[in-house]
């Protein structure tokens, strides 16, 4: 049985809230590392270095939609859809337990009408690299001295800690500090620590954590009543 391919953003269903129809699946290029080139006297080529990390990707959806009484009513509230990034996640209906990670959305082109009752138009999604699993935006409850498996990529979690103090954190061979009072959050993504996204500041010695590939040992000190992780789970 043929299914109606849809997206869900902004917390919306394209189909069910809005009455469109996806003209066909995306192509998603693959990812671009980020590099540098640079001409070296007397070699052949060019010299690249990898910066790490990957450039952001566009993803070009087109959509249509028929209404025989008002199309200039579902543009604008396709306008108002797309007008701010509430929830950044981009979901196709095909793989519904994945996430595109959305940073910029942009009209491409301008709205058509057909015969005055078909509406045709295309959104640019330019999103992270990575697509995110789901279930990898839920924390885990961790106790000391314990493993967290990835299957995936390295990725850079999101840690909320209770307890009080300066607290010591070792995950795999990397050991950072970070003062606690009562809690506090440790975002590997952005590199900041808070415990309000209005009040920033940096770990205390060693670096942001990641989960690479495979186990992940997870210790810290006795002042910590309570340590939960959220992966962030991802791939290319």
């Amino acid at each position: 049985m043929y299914r109606k391919l849809f997206i869900i953003f902004n917390n919306m269903n394209s189909y069910e809230d809005l009455g469109l129809s996806i003209v066909r699946r995306p192509n998603i290029h693959s990812p671009t590392q980020n590099k540098t080139t640079k001409e070296v006297p007397g070699r052949d080529g060019l010299l690249y270095e990898v910066l790490g990390g990957y450039k952001d990707i566009v993803i070009p959806i087109e959509f249509n939609f028929i209404d025989k009484i008002n199309l200039k009513e579902i543009f604008r509230q396709v306008k108002t859809w797309i007008n701010e990034i509430e929830d950044d996640k981009l979901i196709f209906s095909d793989d519904i337990e994945w996430f595109y990670k959305v940073v910029d959305i942009n009209l491409n082109g301008d709205f058509e009408t057909i015969l005055k009752q078909k509406g045709l138009f295309k959104i640019d999604f330019t999103c992270r690299a990575y697509q995110y699993m789901v279930d990898g935006d839920n924390p885990i409850f961790m106790p000391n001295n314990s493993t967290l498996y990835n299957c995936y990529l390295s990725s850079k979690p999101l840690i909320k800690i209770k307890g009080h103090g300066n607290v010591d954190i070792i995950i795999n061979n990397n050991k950072f500090t970070v003062p606690v009072s009562d809690y506090v959050y440790i975002d590997s993504e952005l590199e900041v620590a808070y415990r309000d996204k209005n009040d920033c500041f940096n770990i205390k010695k060693g670096k942001y954590p990641t989960l690479q590939k495979g186990a992940n040992t997870i210790t810290y000190s006795s002042n910590v009543t309570q340590f939960e992780i959220t992966p962030r789970w991802r791939c290319l």
